[in-house]
C-alpha cells in the first residue's frame, strides 16, 4: 500500500489517500484496501444475487433503487443507504437481506465468487462531463473532501482528468467493464446509459425486470417508475436522510447523493478545452459503448 498526498500547485494538500492495486481510497475514513480486498475476495453469495456497478456519481443510488424494488416486488422506497461493498464490513455484507448490492469496483476487484455464481450485474454509465461535475460537487460535502472545500472546478477536473482522485479516472473503469464483457461474452451483464435512462424511464425499468427473468407486472413497472422520476424519488430522500450517511458527511439536514440528476449540467461548467480534453480521453480509450453527451 501506498500513502499519496494529491497537491494543488500551490503545494497544499487537497487529498490524503491509501492506493493498492489500483484502488484509491481516503486516508482515515474508508477501511484499509489491502484487508479489505482480501476478505471481500473471501465472501460467497447466492446466483441470485444481484450487482449493481457504477463509476461513482453515474446513477448508482437511482439504478440501485429500480433493482431493488423490483427484486423485491414494491414500489416502496428503501430507506437504507445502499450496500456498497467497497466500504462495508464483511459482517455486514453478509447480513443484505435481499441479495442486492452495490459496487464501484473493478472486474479484478468483484469477489470472484460472484462471477462462479454468475450473480447477475447491472452496470449504469453516464457521460463523464456530467461525472466531473457531479463528482465534485459531491466531494465537497463529504468528510474525504474536507481538504478540497475551498477548490474551485477548474483545479478538481485536472485532478479528474490525470487520474489522481478517488476511484481512478472515468475511460479506466469503464474500459475494464467493457473489457470484461467482451472477453466473457456469455456473461448475464446489463449496460444502461443514464441519459437513455432520463429518456425513458419506464421502458428501462422493462428492460431491467427482463433482464433480471423477473415476472413484474406492467402495473408495478409504472409504479416504480414514476416513483423513482428523480423529482419524486429526491423529495423523498431528502425528507428520509438515513443515519448511516453520517459516515461519510457531516451534512445532515438533506441527502447529499442527490443533487440535479440532469443530462447536460455539464455545459454551465466545462470550458470548451476541458470538453474537448475529455472527449479526447475518451475516444482515445476506444470504449465500445455510445456515449451521449447531452
Amino acid at each position: 500500500m501506498t500513502a499519496v498526498d494529491v497537491k494543488d500547485p500551490n503545494g497544499k494538500v487537497v487529498f490524503k489517500l491509501i492506493e493498492y492495486d489500483g484502488v484509491r481510497v481516503p486516508a482515515g475514513i474508508v477501511r484499509d484496501p489491502k484487508t479489505h480486498l482480501h476478505e471481500l475476495s473471501q465472501l460467497t453469495f447466492k446466483e441470485s444475487d444481484i450487482f449493481v456497478v457504477s463509476f461513482p456519481k453515474s446513477g448508482t443510488h437511482w439504478c440501485y433503487e429500480i433493482v431493488d424494488m423490483l427484486k423485491n416486488n414494491s414500489s416502496e422506497f428503501t430507506t437504507n443507504m445502499p450496500p456498497l461493498i467497497d466500504m462495508l464490513p464483511p459482517e455486514q455484507i453478509k447480513q443484505v437481506p435481499d441479495g442486492v448490492f452495490v459496487a464501484h469496483l473493478l472486474p479484478r476487484h468483484i469477489p470472484k465468487d460472484a462471477f462462479e455464481k454468475r450473480c447477475k450485474i447491472v452496470s449504469i454509465y453516464r457521460n463523464p462531463k456530467d461525472v466531473v461535475v457531479s463528482f465534485f460537487n459531491f466531494l465537497k460535502k463529504t468528510k474525504e473532501g474536507e481538504l478540497m472545500k475551498d477548490m474551485e472546478f477548474d483545479l478538481f477536473f485536472e485532478l479528474f482528468l490525470t487520474n489522481q482522485l478517488p476511484g481512478g479516472t472515468w475511460t479506466n473503469y469503464v474500459k475494464a467493464w467493457t473489457d470484461f464483457q467482451e472477453a466473457n461474452t456469455s456473461y448475464p451483464l446489463l449496460n444502461i446509459c443514464y441519459e437513455d435512462m432520463k429518456k425513458d424511464l419506464k421502458g428501462h425499468v422493462r428492460m431491467i425486470a427482463e433482464f433480471l427473468d423477473l415476472n413484474s407486472s406492467e402495473e408495478l413497472i409504472e409504479e416504480i417508475a414514476n416513483k423513482c422520476d428523480f423529482k419524486t424519488m429526491s423529495k423523498f430522500k431528502n425528507s428520509n436522510v438515513p443515519a448511516a450517511m453520517r459516515r461519510v458527511t457531516d451534512v445532515t439536514d438533506k441527502h447529499i447523493m442527490y443533487r440535479k440528476g440532469e443530462a447536460g449540467d455539464w455545459k454551465n461548467w466545462l470550458k470548451v478545452a476541458q470538453s474537448e480534453a475529455l472527449e479526447a480521453q475518451v475516444q482515445a480509450a476506444n470504449i465500445p459503448l455510445e456515449i451521449k453527451y447531452m
